[in-house]
């Protein structure tokens, strides 16, 4: 009886250990695509977007007037590339919410352009597991140019 409960035991921890931890699978999604905008790899960007995602940008002047723009995938990959330019982007402490295929993070982040802190503000990532994969549909962040940290 003992043994047969070690076998079940050790099969259950098994089984758990193998099943893909969802929140650890979307985080890394949002690390490539971050990791996409940092090495200007538009081809990596493109494979974390699902093709028809809503890109958009909120951004503020100095008087405090916002300004949104809406851009494709395609066209958003044409801007990552910033040849002979450096750019850093970092999401710190992400809220991560999942229920089934359906994921969202939401973090605070800073952008900094060769090596000055240009704005930042927060990261929104709508995400979906499509074909077993998590793709993002929806990238939106705010671009404060004031009062960022560091």
């Amino acid at each position: 009886m003992i043994r047969n409960l070690l076998a079940a035991t050790l099969l259950m921890v098994s089984l758990t250990a193998a099943a893909p931890d969802p929140r650890t699978e979307v985080l890394a999604t949002v690390d490539d695509a971050l990791r996409a905008i940092n090495t200007q790899d538009d081809t990596l960007f493109r494979s974390v977007m699902l093709p028809a995602a809503v890109i958009t940008a909120q951004s503020y002047d100095a008087s405090g007037t916002l300004r949104t723009a809406v851009y494709s995938v395609e066209d958003m990959a044409k801007r990552l590339k910033r040849p002979g330019h450096k750019v850093e982007e970092s999401i710190h402490e992400p809220t991560v919410l999942i229920q089934r295929d359906l994921a969202h993070v939401w973090a605070p982040y800073a952008l900094d352009y060769d090596g000055k802190r240009l704005h930042c503000g927060v990261d929104s990532f709508g995400l979906a597991r499509v074909d077993g994969k998590w793709r993002i549909t929806s990238l939106t962040w705010t671009a404060e140019p004031k009062g960022c940290p560091g």
